[in-house]
């Protein structure tokens, strides 16, 4: 076998090299930016790592995939700490989304490229959008009143929930004929298939 013959790639590999890219891609454009925030772990006039952060705070962390030559985004995630130990560096952590706990290192943490940040009132943000729900009135304009219906004596009446009464009681004859109706508007919508068909 020649070396021309072993550099041979066929269509399956190379869709397959352009699916996994286009997923890292996809993944890395939902990336939170969180440049903004400040950062948890600093340096004192020694040199020495300090975390700046203490227990019941919460933290920002971003981790990439150490493994892979070209140290693609796992993911940024906000947890609250519930131990820090300032020798090893030590973080316990809670994840709320999950509902479990987690454990990380800010020490071999900054060594592999994470970054660890203390968030803030604006939050982390992903593009030029903010993470959360939307606000449901992204305009500032005041929404439009609803019109409130008055009674006799001019009071607004109180709003009644469930389904509006008499709409049950049909009589027989009212029944039958919606009966009736609807199974003629069903024939004649069989016959246009049956003309579209044929």
């Amino acid at each position: 076998m020649t070396d021309e013959e072993k550099e041979v790639i066929t269509n399956d590999e190379v869709d397959e090299i352009t699916r996994a890219q286009r997923l890292e891609y996809k993944k890395t454009s939902s990336k939170p930016l969180i440049d903004h925030l400040e950062d948890a772990v600093t340096k004192d006039e020694f040199g020495n790592l300090v975390f700046n952060a203490k227990v019941g705070d919460k933290i920002v962390i971003e981790r990439f995939a150490t493994v892979l030559s070209h140290r693609p985004w796992l993911d940024t995630k906000t947890y609250i700490i519930q131990g820090v130990d300032s020798v090893t560096g030590n973080l316990q952590l809670m994840d709320y989304d999950l509902g479990q706990t987690a454990l990380s290192n800010y020490i071999t943490g900054l060594q592999h490229g994470y970054r660890f940040k203390i968030p803030n009132a604006k939050g982390i943000s992903i593009g030029k959008r903010k993470r959360g729900r939307p606000r449901k009135n992204p305009t500032d304009a005041p929404e439009p009143a609803k019109p409130v219906q008055l009674g006799p004596d001019g009071k607004p009446l109180a709003k009644k929930r469930g389904r509006p009464a008499g709409t049950k009681n049909r009589s027989k004859e009212v029944i039958k004929a919606e009966k009736k109706a609807k199974l003629e508007r069903r024939k004649t919508k069989d016959l246009r298939r049956k003309k579209y068909k044929s």
